[in-house]
């Protein structure tokens, strides 16, 4: 099963599944515009011989099931670090298949899905760049072949974004740089004054790293939930939230300078004196559209501890609705927290909350010095869920951690709901605003549009891994960027992130998995009839949204078009429903 990199796909034909679309970088191996095996040879020395074949992750349990192998990728099949150390595997099994090739296991079972292992969306070939020389040549090397690039740091991507069939992948995870300076100066800054505590790390940096790295420096790190994400490519483009997103912004609020290569070739380092509109577009306008990023600068924050109070609960039986918008115990639930949102924001409190037909998990978190302040906050809530008839509690508590890295530890197993891995995953969220937290009667519609979503999602995808409900208090509550960078408008007046989700495994039908993706986009329309004017986080919507252009990117889209016309006029960098993407110019949307 191995691939030799001077062999497969250098060949002009092919028996993989191919695609025709508008775009100028369509040339497919069966073409004669495909490099020969000369010009691969000549471009793998070009770049020190870092031109990879993909070895799929699974492949050894298409060998031999009881190799030291196989059994190695079986037992972290569902985790997310090993999955993003690699290449050849992605996140969410979603991204792993196009049309019926895959190389994956039963997520339950460990055997392989499908009777032969092929690359699915996942690229051929590779190239594992580690300087900006890398980038650049790859790009020199695509652009004259006109062959699609794809660029992929872990494979955290619930949109597909960084796998795509037929491309050489640029593959930036081991660009892991890493610096603190006390003080720093922007390039080009003119009189501007230095700026303390600034982070310089490489393209291929996961939060867990950085946030364990600059804790020695006595500095936090805004990352979000998942430590194995990486920081500067879709989280640190896109938005970014988090943990301290009441108490600082999010991950674009605190970009300073980006070193970037552009469509053309030259290295730039970017930042509001220097290319200030592609600086503008690519703090919160997504990533993979503009430039490939190098090297990701951004503010750190001094130390504090994380307080943290946690509550768990299943609803017994005795409690439970059969229809949940008639659930008394969620209506309850959510209407409390609904009723105290708007000051713990205003006091800093971020929130992760997840919702199943039968259980609760609730977690309030303030990075604070004052040891007393989040249970003064949170004392009424917490006597409220506590006396709450009908509730078998598994967890209530708070905790204090001088060390992030403690922090982190102790609060993974519940974040963990947040993003499984080594499953498919649909989802669609919204954005809710601080104007729908202003009265009894906006709040009893969001609480009937939320269980509304979760009754559509659990009705309609009864037995397919649907049902959920999730709300996220992490954003910018209290951080006004004054059209400063090109997220979406409505995150800065928005106080919860709502989203609504389901997985399914490899053995699904195609049947089953579009009834999956359907009944999460059917589950999202209630929220979203109650925020017509708002939008969601780009890089946690639904996968289908036909209006994703307001969706994603609100009314910053065609500004951020603009940059990327300016700065890749030809459409070098695609990516599904990123800002210049139309269907017909993706290969994915014909997969």
């Amino acid at each position: 099963m191995r691939r030799s990199v001077l062999f497969f796909f250098f060949a002009t034909a092919s028996t993989a599944e191919f695609y025709n679309g508008t775009s100028s970088y369509t040339c497919l191996p069966s073409q004669a515009c495909w490099p020969s095996l000369s010009m691969w040879q000549a471009f793998n020395t070009s770049i020190g011989g870092r031109l990879r074949a993909t070895r799929l992750w699974a492949e050894p349990c298409y060998t031999d099931l009881t190799s030291d192998a196989c059994l190695a990728v079986q037992e972290g099949y569902i985790s997310g670090q090993p999955r993003s150390s690699i290449y050849g595997a992605m996140e969410q099994l979603n991204w792993e298949v196009c049309g019926n090739q895959s190389c994956q296991l039963n997520s339950l079972t460990g055997a392989p899905s499908s009777g032969v292992c092929s690359l699915g969306r996942l690229s051929a070939y590779y190239v594992e760049a580690i300087s900006t020389s890398d980038v650049q040549k790859t790009l020199t090397f695509v652009e004259e072949h006109k062959i699609r690039l794809s660029i992929k740091n872990t494979g955290h991507d619930y949109m597909g974004r960084s796998a795509a069939a037929n491309s050489l992948a640029l593959w930036t995870h081991n660009m892991k740089d890493m610096e603190y300076h006390p003080e720093f100066s922007l390039s080009n800054g003119r009189n501007a004054s230095s700026i303390q505590h600034v982070a310089v790390i490489g393209a291929g940096v996961q939060a867990s790293e950085a946030y364990t790295y600059f804790q020695g420096f006595g500095m936090h790190v805004t990352v979000g939930a998942v430590g194995s994400v990486g920081l500067a490519g879709g989280f640190g483009q896109g938005g970014g939230h988090g943990h301290f997103g009441p108490s600082y912004g999010l991950m674009v609020d605190q970009a300073v300078e980006f070193d970037v290569v552009t469509a053309d070739g030259k290295a730039r380092t970017v930042n509001e004196f220097n290319d200030p509109d592609l600086f503008w577009a690519m703090r919160g306008g997504g990533g993979g559209t503009y430039a490939v990023l190098t090297a990701y600068k951004f503010r750190l924050h001094p130390a504090v501890p994380m307080n943290v109070y946690s509550f768990q609960a299943d609803i017994l039986n005795s409690s439970l609705a059969s229809n949940l918008t008639q659930s008394k115990v969620y209506r309850d639930v959510i209407t409390a927290l609904a009723n105290n949102q708007t000051e713990w924001s205003n006091e800093r409190i971020a929130g992760y909350n997840f919702f199943l037909p039968n259980n609760i998990i609730s977690i309030q978190i303030l990075p604070s010095k004052d040891a007393k302040a989040l249970k003064a906050l949170t004392a009424q809530w917490s006597s409220f869920l506590t006396t709450y008839p009908g509730l078998n509690i598994t967890q209530n508590e708070y905790k204090a951690f001088e060390n992030f890295t403690d922090y982190a530890t102790y609060i993974a197993p519940a974040l963990a709901t947040n993003g499984p891995v080594g499953v498919g995953i649909a989802e669609a969220a919204r954005l809710v605003p601080r104007k729908q937290f202003t009265s009894p009667e906006d709040i009893e519609a969001l609480v009937d549009a939320f269980l509304q979503g979760m009754q559509t999602s659990y009705e309609l995808g009864a037995g397919l891994g649907t049902g959920s409900g999730q709300i996220y208090a992490t954003g910018p509550a209290n951080q006004h960027d004054n059209s400063k960078t090109g997220l979406h408008p409505a995150w800065r007046g928005s106080l919860w992130e709502v989203i609504h989700g389901g997985i399914y495994l490899s053995n699904y039908t195609r049947a089953e998995q579009d009834a999956i993706f359907d009944t999460v986009a059917q589950a999202i329309k209630p929220m979203k009839a109650l925020t017509p004017e708002g939008g969601c986080y780009l890089n946690e919507g639904d996968w289908k949204e036909s209006d994703w252009q307001q969706t994603f990117f609100g009314g910053n889209y065609n500004k951020l078009l603009k940059v990327k016309k300016m700065y890749d006029p030809t459409g070098l960098f695609s990516c599904w429903k990123c800002v210049g993407w139309t269907e017909s110019d993706d290969s994915i949307g014909s997969c």
